[in-house]
């Protein structure tokens, strides 16, 4: 077991609320080991087509 400092780039799905949004980002870190702590560290919009992209910072247990 170790832990791992990760940065995700993940594009903010257009049909997740805010409210759901929690829940989504951590099956998302899942992914990548056992989220210990993480945060929302950026939002960028890059147009109305193409939605919001978060900027994740993590520390993982792998």
């Amino acid at each position: 077991m170790s832990l791992a400092s990760k940065t995700l780039t993940l594009p903010w799905p257009k049909d997740l609320k805010a409210s759901d949004l929690r829940a989504w980002v951590k099956d998302q870190l899942c992914l990548h080991g056992a989220p210990l702590r993480w945060a929302i560290t950026a939002v960028n919009h890059s147009g109305q087509e193409r939605g919001a992209v978060l900027q994740i910072e993590a520390v993982l247990i792998e």
